[in-house]
């Protein structure tokens, strides 16, 4: 969670250091630097985490070796074509997007593709061994260093032009990729056990990793695709619509970095919890244990909810201050866009939450083409929207389309999830208790800051709010005593739940 939240944070320096132009051409490269991740490392480590996470709960340790030697070889053998398609279409595409110059910064960022298919392969070995920390230590590193060195590139190489700033953060992101890898195999190689396996790739465990992680990559494949789809599409939209192509990409760069930035902050949160919960999932379905697989999923989806809804309560009343306060290079007509993208797409918080949990739980059962299916009817449904709402409202009908996109996933997800699990009356209880909650925290901030947009009262609000959101959430016994003290600090959670309850009663 504090690597993710990192990540977001860590956008907000570097939109004010590159300006809305700026930051919209480092977020034309993203798109097609994530796709290519994707393609290259994002189904095998969730499939070596499940495959490792059973074969493990069953005492195979010799095929959980071979598991892991077929991932490497695998993993390094993607890494390295997706890095060499990026080199080759790194100028047709750059041409394609209007800004020649940034052909450059595909270059440069180009090798993080084979060094973050490497670092795959140990997370998700530490991942199928239920070990989140090493996977965290490194992505904290990361983080730490992107922010360290991109930040500083782009500031020394600003002075040569904003496309030569952009290239200066691409280079932080290789470089802090390589030493966040240097981190994990330090890890990994530490301990004996878990070095490489001296054995031969057998063809039987490689069959059956591509199966597993063929589904699952191109369930990752299908927002990369969107996003880079939206980079070709949105602003040449926005141009045909009669906006100049300077300012078509300001506006572009503002809902993708600026306001998607502030959306995602808690979304990586609960993109947490549905990475941890595919190999708890794995291992209860290695020994049929339905009831704790229906456990743990309600669970996930309470989670889901407990972080989600009061975030997009307190984002789409907090809009405009938080635009203001936390990107003061924009200019005031910039800042009032980004506050309207921002409300219109702060429900998508919930909605992503949602997708994510639901996505990883089918992965976990095993049922690895629904969520293909179901991510490539968003798509479709966005892409179509898209074309539609951006003609008639502008850059605002590109976060309205997300919007829509996203409720469409989430309701056929959850229609999937409860075919798959049944009905939960108590799920449905508690989610309606964290939604009436999360309405009276977006009532006390707006409260406390409707007159007054300074900074120092938006965090008093934010401050105010969280433990008043914590008791009432006690209060409401959303979560069960065992799922309390599932939690981090839970057996004092727990402890307090009971005293607090027992002094409500006694009053």
């Amino acid at each position: 969670m504090i690597a993710k939240i990192l990540g977001a944070v860590y956008r907000i320096p570097l939109t004010n250091l590159l300006g809305a132009e700026g930051i919209g051409i480092y977020q034309l490269v993203f798109p097609i630097y994530a796709l290519m991740l994707t393609l290259s490392s994002s189904g095998i480590p969730t499939a070596i985490a499940r495959l490792v996470s059973e074969k493990r709960t069953l005492g195979e340790k010799l095929e959980e070796q071979k598991v892991m030697k077929s991932s490497f070889v695998l993993l390094f053998v993607l890494g390295t074509l997706a890095t060499l398609i990026m080199l080759l279409i790194a100028v047709p595409l750059s041409n394609l997007q209007g800004a020649f110059a940034i052909r450059y910064g595909y270059f440069v960022v180009a090798p993080a593709i084979l060094i973050v298919a490497i670092s795959s392969y140990f997370k998700g070995w530490f991942q199928g061994n239920m070990n989140m920390v090493p996977t965290a230590i490194s992505q904290i590193a990361e983080q730490v260093f992107k922010m360290l060195f991109g930040l500083l590139f782009a500031y020394l190489l600003l002075p040569q032009g904003v496309i030569s700033a952009v290239i200066g953060a691409l280079i932080g992101i290789s470089l802090s990729e390589f030493l966040s890898m240097l981190v994990l195999a330090v890890i990994y190689f530490a301990r004996k056990e878990k070095q490489l396996p001296r054995i031969k790739m057998d063809t039987a465990t490689t069959k059956s990793l591509v199966r597993v992680s063929l589904p699952i990559m191109a369930s990752g494949l299908v927002f990369p695709i969107v996003q880079f789809v939206d980079s070709l599409m949105i602003v040449n939209l926005l141009v045909g619509r009669g906006l100049a192509r300077d300012i078509a990409i300001s506006q572009y760069g503002i809902l993708s970095a600026p306001v998607n930035s502030l959306v995602n902050m808690p979304i990586v949160i609960t993109l947490a919890f549905a990475v941890a919960i595919v190999p708890i999932i794995s291992s209860k379905r290695a020994l049929r244990d339905a009831v704790s697989i229906k456990d743990k999923a309600s669970l996930a989806v309470k989670l889901s909810f407990l972080i989600g809804a009061p975030c997009f309560a307190a984002i789409f009343v907090l809009a405009r201050p938080l635009m203001q306060i936390l990107y003061p290079s924009l200019s005031v007509a910039n800042i009032d866009l980004a506050a309207a993208l921002l409300m219109v797409s702060s429900v998508s918080v919930i909605l992503l939450s949602l997708s994510q949990v639901f996505t990883s739980l089918m992965q976990a059962l095993g049922k690895t083409v629904k969520p293909v299916i179901i991510l490539l009817i968003t798509a479709v449904c966005k892409i179509t929207l898209d074309v539609i709402l951006i003609m008639h409202m502008g850059i605002i009908g590109a976060a309205l389309s997300s919007v829509i996109a996203y409720t469409l996933c989430v309701l056929i997800g959850w229609c999937t999830m409860s075919k798959l699990l049944g009905k939960e009356e108590n799920l449905i209880k508690s989610i309606s208790k964290i939604m009436l909650n999360s309405v009276i925290i977006g009532l006390i901030i707006f409260g406390l800051t409707f007159l007054l947009n300074k900074w120092w009262l938006v965090l008093a609000s934010v401050l105010i709010a969280v433990p008043t959101y914590f008791v009432l959430i006690i209060m409401c016994r959303v979560f069960r005593e065992e799922e309390l003290i599932s939690f981090p600090f839970g057996k004092q959670i727990a402890t307090f739940s009971k005293k607090f309850r027992k002094k409500s009663e006694d009053l």
